[in-house]
C-alpha cells in the first residue's frame, strides 16, 4: 500500500496491519510520502524499485525478518537510514543490529510523537531535510476504531513486557490526534495511582499545559477504574470509549476490586471499612481563611 503526499519516502515493514496502517497513517499525517510492506522480502522489493529515503521495519516479521531485510539493504548498497521496532530489546537485539546500519531501536507500541522525532532525526544523519515537508503536513486525526486500537495495542505490549496488567489508554481531541497515551504501571512504578487512563489523562494536560481536556475523548482498553472515572469528571473530558467492562475484566482476571472500591464509596464515612478521624479542624479552617485573602490564588 502506499500513500502519496510527493514529500520524502518511508518504507513500513510491519507483519501486524493494525500496527502498518497505524505507523502509515501517522507519518502520512505529518507529511510524508508513505509506502508498506507486510514482511522483509516485500520490503526489499521495494527498496530496490522505490527511491526510499527512511524505512521502519519490524524485527520480528515472517518470513523475512528486519534484519533479513538490513541484511540485503547492506548487500544491494542502500544508503538510507533504518529504524527497527521490537517487542522486547535484548542485548543480542542491540550486538546483532550494531552489524547494520540500523540507526535507531524503538520498542513496540512506539509512542507516536517519539517516531516523528525519530524519523526526523535519522533523516537529517543522512542529509535530508524533513522541515521542507511542513508545508504539506495533512492535519487529519484517527477514527474511533484507529484510536481504540492503538489502546489495546498499547495493553498489548504492556502485558507482553510483563512490566503491567494488561490494560492501556489513549486521550484524543476533537480531531482524532493523540494527546496522550498511557499502560498501566501499577507495579513497574510502585504507584497505586498509575493506571493507563490515569497516566494517559496525565500526560494530555501537561501536553497541552492545562488541567481541563474540553472536547476530548478518552479511550481504554477496558472500562476506567474509581479513580479514573473521577479524573475523567475532574478534567472535563467529555466522552469515554472502552473495550472491556468491568464484570468481564473481573471474569477474565479474577477478583473485582472497581466493585469493592465503589462499594465502600457509596457508603457513609463512619461505615467504611478505612477508619476516618476528624483533628485540627479549626486549624485548617483559618489556613483556608488565609487563602481566600490572597491576592493571585490559585483555585485548583
Amino acid at each position: 500500500m502506499s500513500r502519496v503526499s510527493n514529500n520524502l519516502q518511508v518504507l513500513i515493514a510491519e507483519q501486524n496491519e493494525d500496527d502498518r496502517d497505524h505507523l502509515a497513517g501517522l507519518l502520512y499525517m505529518n507529511g510524508y510520502e508513505v509506502v508498506t510492506a507486510a514482511d522483509g522480502g516485500a520490503a526489499a522489493r521495494i527498496a530496490d524499485t522505490r527511491n526510499i529515503d527512511i524505512a521502519i521495519v519490524d524485527q520480528a516479521m515472517q518470513p523475512k525478518t528486519g534484519f533479513d531485510f538490513a541484511r540485503h539493504c547492506q548487500v544491494k548498497g542502500h544508503t538510507f537510514g533504518i529504524i527497527m521496532i521490537t517487542d522486547e530489546p535484548s542485548t543480542d537485539l542491540l550486538l546483532e543490529i550494531s552489524r547494520y546500519e540500523i540507526k535507531q531501536v524503538l520498542r513496540k507500541p512506539v509512542e507516536p510523537n517519539r517516531l516523528v522525532e525519530v524519523v526526523r532525526r535519522v533523516l537529517r544523519s543522512h542529509g535530508k531535510n524533513p522541515d521542507a515537508i511542513g508545508a504539506h503536513r495533512v492535519e487529519r486525526g484517527y477514527s474511533p476504531d484507529q484510536l481504540m486500537a492503538r489502546a489495546i495495542a498499547l495493553a498489548h505490549q504492556n502485558a507482553r513486557s510483563r512490566l503491567g496488567g494488561p490494560f492501556g489508554a489513549v486521550v484524543a481531541d476533537a480531531d482524532g490526534h493523540i494527546i496522550g497515551e498511557g499502560v498501566n504501571s501499577v507495579t513497574s512504578r510502585c504507584d497505586p495511582t498509575a493506571h493507563a487512563e490515569v497516566l494517559a489523562i496525565r500526560r494530555a494536560t501537561e501536553k497541552l499545559g492545562r488541567t481541563e481536556l474540553k472536547g476530548c475523548t478518552l479511550y481504554c482498553s477496558s472500562e476506567p477504574t474509581m479513580l479514573g472515572q473521577a479524573l475523567v469528571i475532574r478534567a472535563g473530558i467529555e466522552k469515554v470509549c472502552y473495550a472491556l467492562t468491568h464484570a468481564e475484566i473481573a471474569a477474565m482476571m479474577g477478583g473485582d476490586d472497581e466493585d469493592r472500591i465503589k462499594g465502600e464509596v457509596a457508603k457513609p464515612i463512619a461505615q467504611r471499612s478505612v477508619a476516618y478521624e476528624q483533628l485540627q479542624h479549626d486549624q485548617a479552617q483559618d489556613m483556608v481563611r488565609m487563602w481566600q485573602g490572597l491576592s493571585g490564588k490559585v483555585a485548583d
